[in-house]
């Protein structure tokens, strides 16, 4: 969940020892893959959506992750030309909306808050939201552009991967975010850290074969 304090920072799940940021190895065809559904109703300007969806896909490559970002926007769904798998999510097949403004009532008077995500106790979730006009307000007074839509949303989609207890000291998982912090938001320099670029490849690749044993045994049936 994002939060701002002064200028940004997030709450605190808990603090994953600090590690010196390393060269993440680029994605391969071997690569786990992870599909993100993308719900707008905010309506975001399509190019500086399809920006920040860019550059968070480049966060998630660093990191040795491959993603594939669905259009499921509400247009598409009144036009019936919404692929089928936006109504699909499991723990490969993530859902990402970004809301208008926040509508849960425990962050609605929270300004601060920029987004959230649902993993369970095993680490484990499908959904994720970000709050547009939050995001916007402090991109637009720290001249951001896209970048701080797309951390977002590599953030939320990180605490999917990596569970509730995945913040850290550094990088885009950190629990407070600050000057600095929102200077490498502006440079593009924002990254997963080389410990939880590890734990999400390694779960994510047990997620596929646990999803590939279950469609196999489905088949056998």
């Amino acid at each position: 969940m994002y939060k701002i304090s002064g200028t940004c920072c997030l709450l605190t799940f808990l603090a994953v020892p600090a590690f010196a940021f390393a060269q993440n190895p680029p994605t391969t065809p071997l690569s786990p893959e992870v599909s993100i559904s993308v719900h707008d109703y905010a309506n975001v300007p399509t190019p500086l959506l399809a920006a920040a969806e860019d550059q968070a896909r480049e966060i998630f490559r660093r990191a040795g992750l491959a993603t594939v970002w669905l259009d499921c926007s509400p247009k598409l769904e009144r036009e019936k030309l919404e692929p089928g798998s936006c109504y699909f999510s499991d723990t490969t097949h993530l859902t990402l909306k970004i809301s208008p403004h926040a509508m849960n009532a425990k962050v609605r008077d929270r300004i601060e808050v920029l987004g959230t995500a649902y993993p369970d106790e095993k680490g484990a979730g499908y959904f994720a939201y970000v709050f547009y006009d939050r995001i916007q307000e402090l991109a637009q007074r720290r001249r951001l552009g896209h970048a701080l839509l797309a951390d977002v949303m590599a953030h939320e989609i990180g605490h999917l991967l990596l569970g509730s207890t995945s913040h850290s000291p550094s990088g885009i998982m950190c629990a407070h975010w600050n000057y600095e912090q929102l200077r490498n938001v502006s440079e593009g320099a924002m990254a997963f850290v080389p410990a939880q670029s590890r734990i999400m490849r390694d779960r994510l690749r047990v997620r596929q074969s646990d999803r590939m044993d279950l469609t196999a045994l489905r088949q056998t049936q």
